[in-house]
């Protein structure tokens, strides 16, 4: 560098273009970096709520294939399956205003409808 004469005035200008380049694609790689980063984890949230949803579902079948069962040991592990589940509430938002009824009818309460 020569004396006088500060910063990047004294580079030439291939220099200044690479370092600004540079400086530019570091700034765009962090913005999409971040960008990217946002994106997995809204993603991994509704993946894992959908799941929840899936399993408070599938553990719903259950019980209320098991409670309309012919054989009366099915039937009474059902009964208490629904038991469990009112109490619980595992089931969220829409599916639990069906399913609290469902419920409600296995179970003979009546009620909470909120």
């Amino acid at each position: 560098m020569t004396a006088g004469v500060e910063g990047l005035a004294a580079w030439p200008p291939a220099a200044v273009a690479t370092v600004v380049a540079a400086a530019i694609t570091v700034a765009f790689t962090v913005v999409v970096a971040g960008i990217c980063g946002l994106w997995a984890v809204l993603r991994w949230r509704r993946d894992v709520a959908r799941e929840e949803r899936d399993r408070a579902w599938s553990r719903f079948v259950w019980t209320v294939d098991q409670a309309c069962d012919g054989d009366v040991g099915r039937g009474e592990i059902g009964f208490a399956s629904a038991n469990s589940m009112y109490e619980m509430q595992s089931l969220r938002d829409e599916d639990a205003v069906y399913g609290t009824v469902v419920l409600e009818i296995i179970t003979g309460r009546e009620g909470r409808h909120d």
